[in-house]
Formats: structure tokens, C-alpha cells, sequence
């Protein structure tokens, strides 16, 4: 072969190698493949929606929520002044928003004049409102998802109000209810008896599974053990557990070993949206045809020269 078709198929094919290397190294990222995922018959609960990729306890983190499958997604609830339920972690409005104050100081139109102004991909979202419960329920309804809600006791709490909202919804077989709590989770199991409860704990022990056999508690929701008999001794006293806050693909693995078949996440999912699943299939093959042109390309490089 002379100098000249060397040159030419050099001056093609050196920049498609190229290419192909970024479009497999991109057909190859975690963000499209596994490593986020987990077992399909362990329970994914968004924490505060699917706070990963949108800003936390806001409608849209519940819709991602909904759509990338998740089995629940978690918020949280406070009483506004004038008797709205509404959906924000902190008690206050200063981490999540442009305004500050208490949440029990304000009417809720005093609160919709303040602004989402934080929480990941936030610049997506332009006039972002903390969210009321209901409207968080409605999207839980909407996809199927369970309602998993944490209870903040406060001055203000008023558990009757709530378990009268809850009761009201069609959809009520899908709550869960949880809380640090005590005295809330077992005042709430009175107004509510057959809806799950759940005592979330930072470390768990005997103690606190015998707490919750002796008020009908269902279960445990923990993100330690003092030890893994703890595990054993709750499943066989017929207390449920859920992990909290699980972002490792491994620590899931370890608590599914040991029994427990649902955790909170921020970032792991139980599966890729329809588009996703789709998209992910595509790379695959286009990352498999590319390392085969790879392949070939340093073979044919190897007998030009």
C-alpha cells in the first residue's frame, strides 16, 4: 500500500477512533448502566421524592419519583397557621427558599409568596412552591406510589386533622406513616389502626422493636442496628424493617442479605424510565458495535504499518 492511501485512510479513521472512543467511554457510565440500581424485589422509598436529581419534597422530585418507578417516595408535613397541611423538612422555610420564618407562623398564602431556591437542578424549576399534602397525594395516586409520610410533632400538630385528611382519600391503603415520634406514632395508630406505622430511629435496638410490639407498631424504620441480632430479633418478633438513608449499592446489598427488603434512598433506583430503559439499550449495542470498529481499526492500523 502506498504512502498516499496510507494518508488518506489515516486523515478518516484516526478521527473516527476518536469518536468512538468518546461514544463508548459515554455508552459505558454508571448513569446508564447498573451501578444505581437495585434488586427488583427490594421496595425504593425517594427520599423526599427523588431529591437525586430535583429539589427535594417538591412536586416535580415526586413525579420523578413516580416515573423511575420507585415503590414509595417520603416527605414530610406541617401545619400552616390557618390549618394547610404542607410538605418541607425543616420546620422553618430559611434552608429550602428565598424567604424565611416558620412554617406554624404563616397563613399559607403568606408562604406561596416565597420560592424554591434550592435543592439539586433547582435552575429547572423556575417559581417553585413548597407543596401541600394534597397535592403531593394526588401524584402518589397518580403512579401508584405509597405515601410514605414523617410526622413532625410541633406546638401545632394537629394529628386529627391529618388522619381525617388521610382518611378521606380513596387511596388510603397506600400510606405509611412514620415518625421519631413515639407518642405520635401511637396517638395516630388510634385515629388510624390499619394504616402501617413505622418508628424511625437513628440506631435501633431490642428496646425499640419491644416498643413497637407492645403499641401495634409495624415496624422499624432505622438507619443502624446496634447489632445485627437486632435484625433477627425484629423479624421474628413480626416487626417490618426499612433502612434509611441507603445511597450505596453495597450497604443495600448487606441489608438485603440480613432480611430487609425496603430502603429510603436519595440516588438509588428500582429501574430506568421507559425512555431510559430504551436509551440504555441503544448505547449497549452502539457501545458493543464501537468497541468492535475499535477492534478492527487497530488491526487494520497494525498492518498498515
Amino acid at each position: 500500500m502506498n504512502r498516499k492511501t496510507q494518508k488518506i485512510l489515516s486523515a478518516v479513521l484516526v478521527p473516527f477512533m476518536l469518536v468512538s472512543m468518546g461514544l463508548s467511554t459515554f455508552a459505558k457510565t454508571n448513569y446508564l448502566y447498573d451501578s444505581y440500581t437495585i434488586r427488583g424485589d427490594m421496595k425504593a422509598i425517594a427520599h423526599r421524592g427523588y431529591s437525586a436529581i430535583a429539589p427535594e419534597n417538591t412536586l416535580p422530585a415526586f413525579r420523578l419519583a413516580g416515573e423511575y418507578g420507585f415503590w414509595g417516595a417520603e416527605c414530610d408535613v406541617h401545619l400552616t397557621a390557618d390549618g394547610v397541611w404542607v410538605i418541607c423538612h425543616d420546620g422553618t422555610i430559611d434552608r429550602t427558599t428565598d424567604g424565611e420564618g416558620l412554617i406554624m407562623d404563616m397563613t399559607y398564602d403568606e408562604l406561596m409568596q416565597y420560592t424554591v431556591d434550592a435543592g439539586c437542578n433547582v435552575e429547572n424549576y423556575p417559581d417553585l412552591k413548597i407543596p401541600r399534602l394534597v397535592d403531593y397525594l394526588d401524584i402518589c395516586n397518580q403512579y401508584g406510589l405509597h405515601a410514605v409520610i414523617e410526622i413532625k410533632y410541633e406546638e401545632n400538630t394537629d394529628l386529627d386533622s391529618l388522619a381525617q385528611l388521610l382518611s378521606s382519600r380513596e387511596e388510603k391503603q397506600m400510606f405509611v406513616i412514620i415518625s421519631f415520634e413515639r407518642k405520635a406514632l401511637v396517638d395516630m395508630k388510634k385515629l388510624m389502626p390499619d394504616t402501617p406505622m413505622y418508628l424511625l430511629e437513628g440506631l435501633s435496638t431490642k428496646e425499640s422493636v419491644d416498643f413497637c410490639v407492645g403499641n401495634g407498631i409495624e415496624g422499624l424504620d432505622l438507619s443502624g442496628v446496634e447489632s445485627i441480632d437486632v435484625l433477627d430479633y425484629a423479624f421474628d418478633s413480626g416487626i417490618d424493617v426499612i433502612a434509611w438513608t441507603v445511597d450505596d449499592v453495597e450497604l443495600a446489598e448487606k441489608y438485603y442479605e440480613h432480611g430487609v427488603r425496603s430502603i429510603t434512598t436519595n440516588s438509588l433506583v428500582p429501574k430506568l424510565p421507559p425512555k431510559g430503559r430504551l436509551l440504555r439499550k441503544i448505547v449497549w449495542k452502539l457501545g458493543n458495535l464501537i468497541d468492535f470498529i475499535k477492534a478492527f481499526f487497530n488491526s487494520f492500523a497494525d498492518f498498515l504499518q
